[in-house]
């Protein structure tokens, strides 16, 4: 389902896997990290260099935020956005937002921050193809030199809460970041040698309050996560970032500190409801209803992901939905229950149920984004489910594409996945995957609302969630969708929420850590001593 949801052509594969891989350290780790550089200086580990170099170039922003880059608005640990480059924004009938922008900015070589950059950045975005916020070449307006308004090419009432993410940071006028990087951020440009190292020093200039606490950090990219282990332990770097769950303990065991975020990622079970045969188990209400009923998450977070994750409520971060979480009823594990509703709908049977001569036999697919983001899970879910009646065949898929072409053709019942959310649409990711797809649509494009939309009642949620100016009014009908998806129609069974993890070294004090790393801002970092 290669959809570019997000500004600058990221498709759903790279927004939602916002989970670590899951490899574990085996390696013997007895000694406290170390320090290799100068005081004020910081070493992290980070992941893969990800960037861009295209005409869509993303160098220094996205994925990996360098501090070097600024949006127009921020999207705070609570998922609720906050001025930045932008001071004020107005919804101006029908489809325009005015924008006031935020005076005596500099970039990092002293050219003034105005209206310029703002129509320069999305204009360049409407180059690319608009991204979900539906810029055109015509879209963005000067007022004046502070004020700027956008009009997506479609209605988009939710553009304030996507132009936040970092794919959309502010670039001066000219600028190409697969050449140069210049910006308005709290640090600036060193080095940056491609899938080796990214250095930055604190911007002594910096506009904003929250200063560097650090004079400069070099980012090393270390693509297995078992590298980046080995790294912390060897003090070739002071922390990193992406601990894998399974190698929770391990980073405690070396003597360095765990850090947690709040919940942002997720993982979940979406059951088929529009399967052919023989996938057509889950078009059954009372099974989908047993499903859930089966599954202790408790045992899930403890045995699967040794603590380091929470039961999970819904699949969207809790915090986007502010008050209204209190809508999205808590899942309850009940075997029992589960156990009667199954009887009465007339699955009988010691064993596996059955019913009219079918067994109650379902395939689970796991493989988003990758098996191995897993670990035990579906092994677990298996044992559980089969405490009721209810027999699981697990199908590993290879990888993200192989699973996802599976379920275009809609070859499997219930359906495994991890994955995040990183800007502050609440509707975004249950629009994305649950509204009913066009006639018509392309294939890959429409497989998730071909398995799983439930129907008009939650279309017309995501209908008021699309119009909604007021942003608690977005909440409050994203979830409700969400209770319809989980709760009333049980669709999706929310099993763990999960935060980011850093391992930090002796000589890290505090960080502020963000639940998605791609707003991760590295002003908050301090050091001992």
């Amino acid at each position: 389902m290669n959809q570019d949801r997000i500004a600058g052509g990221i498709n759903r594969r790279k927004l939602l896997q916002g989970a670590a891989a899951t490899a574990v350290v085996s390696a013997a780790i007895t000694h406290t990290p170390g320090v290799a550089q100068d005081a004020g200086e910081v070493l992290i580990g980070v992941s893969e260099d990800s960037y861009r170099t295209d005409e869509r170039a993303n160098v220094g922003y996205f994925p990996l935020n360098t501090g070097i880059f600024e949006s127009l608005v921020y999207l705070g640990n609570d998922y609720q956005i906050q001025p930045l480059l932008a001071t004020e924004w107005e919804f101006v009938e029908p489809n325009t937002w005015r924008i006031s922008l935020r005076e005596g900015v500099s970039f990092h070589d002293g050219t003034p921050f105005n209206a310029d950059a703002v129509k320069y950045t999305m204009d360049r975005i409407a180059s690319n193809g608009g991204g979900v916020m539906g810029i055109g070449a015509e879209s963005c307006v000067i007022l004046d030199d502070f004020t700027v308004e956008i009009t997506p090419e479609r209605p988009n009432k939710r553009l304030m809460q996507q132009i936040g993410h970092p794919n959309n940071s502010i670039l001066p006028v000219g600028l190409n970041p697969a050449e140069s990087r210049n910006g308005t951020g709290p640090f600036k440009e060193v080095e940056y040698i491609p899938a080796e190292l990214y250095t930055v020093e604190a911007n002594a200039d910096y506009w904003g309050e929250d200063k560097p606490q650090v004079s400069g950090i070099t980012f090393r990219f270390y693509p297995d996560p078992t590298a980046r282990m080995l790294a912390l332990q060897a003090g070739d770097v002071d922390m990193i970032t992406d601990v894998a769950r399974p190698s929770a303990q391990q980073v405690e065991g070396m003597g360095a500190t765990l850090m947690k975020s709040p919940v942002g990622g997720y993982e979940a079970v979406y059951v088929q409801i529009h399967g052919e045969a023989p996938y057509t188990l889950g078009a059954d209400p009372a099974v989908r209803q047993a499903i859930g009923l089966a599954i202790d998450r408790s045992v899930v977070v403890q045995n699967a992901w040794q603590g380091n994750a929470e039961p999970g409520h819904t699949m969207i971060p809790p915090a986007i939905l502010g008050d209204s979480i209190s809508l999205v009823a808590e899942p309850v594990y009940d075997p029992e229950q589960a156990k009667s509703v199954l009887e009465a709908a007339g699955w009988t049977g010691d064993d596996v149920r059955s019913k009219d001569g079918t067994a109650l036999k379902l395939v689970l697919i796991n493989g988003y984004g990758t098996a191995a983001d897993h670990g035990s899970v579906p092994e677990i879910l298996q044992a559980q489910l089969r405490e009721v009646g209810i027999e699981l065949e697990i199908v590993q898929t290879p990888d993200t594409a192989t699973y996802e072409q599976r379920l275009a053709v809609g070859e499997g019942d219930l359906w495994l996945e991890a994955g995040s959310q990183n800007d502050g649409n609440p509707g975004f990711l249950p629009e994305l995957l649950f509204a009913t797809p066009e006639e018509g649509g392309d294939p890959e494009s429409t497989a998730y609302g071909r398995a799983f939309a439930p129907g008009a009642a939650f279309d017309e949620q995501i209908a008021i969630s699309q119009e909604a100016v007021d942003i608690a009014d977005v909440q409050v009908a994203a979830a409700t969708g969400m209770n319809i998806l989980i709760n009333e129609e049980h669709i999706v069974v929310p099993l763990c929420g999960f935060y980011r993890m850093v391992g930090a070294g002796e000589k890290i004090a505090e960080l502020d850590l963000h639940p998605s790393g791609v707003n991760q801002r590295w002003t908050s970092l301090k050091l001992n001593g």
